[in-house]
């Protein structure tokens, strides 16, 4: 182990530090630094871990709104100190029209951009766009060939794949602009319907060269649980709601991912390829095959402004019927940590919200400093130690 190589360490890993710090100031000051841009709740795949396609999709198209709309809305959020944002839906690839000039917009902006695709409709205008204004996608994969198409719920899936990263990786390799690399995230999400996959999927990713594969878990909410969620009357509208049958593993099905995991470490250590697992790493086996999570303190509502399809404001990603105003009629001064914010706070706090204990992002964006640092760990000193 170089001398060098301990320095790089403890530099990322005092990055990694300040930045949690950082984080604590901006919860407590209720100071965003992220956003999430919902562009539509549209989809057309239909995965078995989702539910959102299940919208009535003419009413949706009715109502969003359209680039100059958008574009105010990031100037607010830009002024307001928003440095990232996520792109998300259901299928942003709908609003093609939509999504090339707001990227361009976003990068203009100095907004880093962090895009998710289940790649329906990834055509060469849109990897183009990917490639120059965009700082990591997420290429949806929670399978191999018709274990794709299966569990995404549609034929040719797995194709789709396969040419929208030959798109990519193809712009990648002739355009080359000001340093702003692209990072290819193959990303897959762990259910009871591809645990065998997992060890496939990373060598999946070697092979076409992603840079990174990230390992979540499912999520899922019980009907129940959201019925007793009410906010002011209001009951939230999530896109994970259990249906006939639970997606999660169960305790044999949990023990085999964190074994598959421990597999994938210790096989793939001296691949070219980030192998990121910190948020399953995170989840004991209890809370792999019950779907609860092990945080209770909430920084989405704090740390991240979510915008809905329409310009609403909105609780979260999954209390996206909750709005606390809309940025086409207000500022954002005037919406962000108003009265009916405050209200969502104290109900979420007073522990009002039973479908906190269940929500997946909880997971990835809300650990306390211990579970934080224990996340640090996890992802930074043990594998150095290991080495």
């Amino acid at each position: 182990m170089t001398i060098m190589k301990i320095l790089n360490g403890i530099i990322v890993l005092y990055g990694d530090l300040r930045s949690l710090l950082r984080r604590e100031i901006d919860f407590y000051k209720v100071n965003p630094k992220t956003s999430t841009l919902f562009l539509t709740y549209r989809c057309n795949s239909k995965c078995k871990t989702c539910s959102m396609w299940q919208r009535p999709q003419d009413v949706e198209i009715r109502n969003e709104i359209g680039l100059n709309e958008w574009k105010s809305i990031v100037g607010k959020l830009a002024d307001a100190g928003i440095e990232s944002t996520e792109i998300f839906g259901g299928n942003v690839l709908l609003r093609k029209d939509l999504l090339i000039p707001l990227l361009r917009y976003l990068h203009e902006k100095g907004i880093a951009v962090h895009l998710p695709t289940n790649q329906i409709g990834l055509d060469d205008d849109v990897a183009e766009a990917i490639v120059k204004y965009v700082n990591a996608v997420y290429i949806s994969t929670d399978g191999l060939g018709d274990q794709q198409d299966n569990i995404r719920g549609i034929d040719g899936a797995s194709g789709l794949s396969e040419d929208s990263i030959a798109k990519l990786q193809r712009f990648r390799t002739n355009i080359r602009l000001n340093g702003n690399k692209l990072r290819m995230v193959c990303n897959c999400t762990v259910s009871k319907y591809n645990i065998d996959e997992m060890h496939g999927i990373v060598q999946y990713a070697i092979n076409k060269g992603f840079d990174e594969v990230h390992f979540e878990y499912a999520g899922e909410f019980e009907k129940s649980d959201v019925e007793r969620s009410k906010i002011m009357g209001v009951i939230p509208e999530p896109h994970y709601i259990r249906q006939d049958a639970s997606i999660l593993a169960d305790e044999e099905g949990a023990r085999k991912i964190k074994n598959n995991i421990k597999d994938i470490k210790n096989k793939f250590k001296n691949a070219d390829l980030l192998i990121n697992t910190i948020n399953i790493d995170m989840l004991s086996i209890e809370n792999l095959y019950l779907g609860t999570i092990p945080h209770k303190k909430c920084y989405v509502e704090r740390n991240e402004v979510t915008i809905d399809p329409y310009g609403n404001l909105v609780a979260c990603p999954f209390i996206n019927n909750y709005t606390m105003g809309n940025l086409l009629e207000s500022a954002f001064e005037k919406i962000w940590n108003n009265g009916k914010h405050k209200s969502l706070r104290n109900i979420q706090n007073s522990g009002g919200l039973p479908m906190c204990g269940h929500c997946i992002l909880g997971v990835q964006r809300n650990p306390r400093i211990m579970n934080s640092l224990r996340r640090i760990y996890l992802k930074r000193i043990k594998p150095f130690l290991s080495q």
